[in-house]
């Protein structure tokens, strides 16, 4: 009965964990595809993005950097839901290429009959549900120097695949992001996700989660960022402002914190919309974490490694 339950929460989470509103959208776990890092300074990163996990938030983050980078991070959710992502950043000429893979899978979910003439609704066994989702991106630096000089951009094609029980539903979609690097210490950006067909099971078909995200970085100081970004899920009918701040210690050892207004903390708990981590990186080689309290629900502990070549 608690995975029961789970399936119902996972819909109402805000991003970071999950999200849902007036209208009913799917593949969800499209709106928690994110590294240990932006997790981390609660998905305020739109406007910071400068690795390979750009590829989940906003594709001219890819731009931001020249090495090539591969990410894998890794998460168990409430009640054993596993998630995982991996990303991979390159170089061709002036042209940058990412590659994202996201899945999800939640096991054991009780299989419930109708109500019997007492009121009795019998258990059936059990089954599964799996979700994924295969990302490509572009990105160029100086999109145009001649009308907007320090305006980078980006695009992102996605295949996703939904699967519960024995059903399968397949979508698809486009992502695009712009980065204007308005100063050397202040960055802005705007990002669409999620523009795409809609998914369908059996006879009902639902859109995907379509969201705007719209954010700036200030940097403080060489070492010290902060960000804010508001984040509109359109289907949904959310909004979810949220903050965030990293500061590097020696260039090897970050400490990440935010917060995002939204959740229902009412009935979640005041700690909810939280988030916490910090980064470790030695000569090219990296380990991210994020912390998500949630209450009563407990937590969420994101871990991640990525190297750069």
């Amino acid at each position: 009965m608690r995975k029961t339950i789970l399936i119902a929460l996972l819909a109402a989470l805000p991003a970071g964990a999950y999200a849902s509103g007036a209208g009913t959208t799917a593949a969800p776990f499209l709106k928690a595809a994110m590294s240990p890092r932006a997790v981390a300074l609660a998905g305020a990163y739109s406007a910071m993005a400068d690795d390979s996990g750009s590829v989940f938030v906003n594709p001219a983050g890819l731009a931001q950097f020249e090495e090539q980078e591969a990410a894998l991070d890794f998460s168990t959710y409430l009640q054993d839901a596993k998630m995982g992502n991996f990303s991979y950043a390159g170089q061709i000429k002036d042209n940058r290429f990412g590659l994202g893979l996201t899945f999800m899978t939640v096991g054991g979910i009780e299989r419930r009959g109708l109500t019997d003439s007492v009121g009795y609704v019998p258990e059936l066994g059990s089954f599964d549900a799996s979700d994924m989702a295969v990302t490509l991106s572009y990105a160029r630096r100086e999109i145009s120097p001649e009308l907007m000089p320090r305006l980078d951009g980006g695009f992102s094609v996605k295949f996703i695949r939904s699967g519960i029980d024995d059903e399968t539903a397949y979508a698809f979609a486009l992502d695009a992001g712009a980065i204007y690097r308005a100063t050397e210490r202040m960055n802005f950006a705007m990002a669409v996700q999620n523009l795409g067909t809609k998914m369908k099971f059996v006879d009902e078909s639902d859109p995907l989660p379509l969201s705007i995200r719209a954010g700036g970085a200030f940097r403080v100081s060489d070492r010290f960022t902060v960000a804010a970004e508001i984040n509109e899920y359109l289907q949904d009918e959310k909004f979810y402002p949220s903050v965030g701040a990293e500061y590097w210690f020696r260039e090897a050892l970050a400490l990440r914190g935010g917060y995002k207004f939204g959740y229902d903390t009412s009935n979640l708990g005041g700690e909810v919309g939280m988030s916490l981590g910090f980064g470790i990186k030695v000569q090219g080689l990296g380990i991210d974490y994020a912390f998500l309290p949630f209450g009563d629900l407990g937590s969420v502990h994101r871990f991640g490694m990525w190297m750069q070549f």
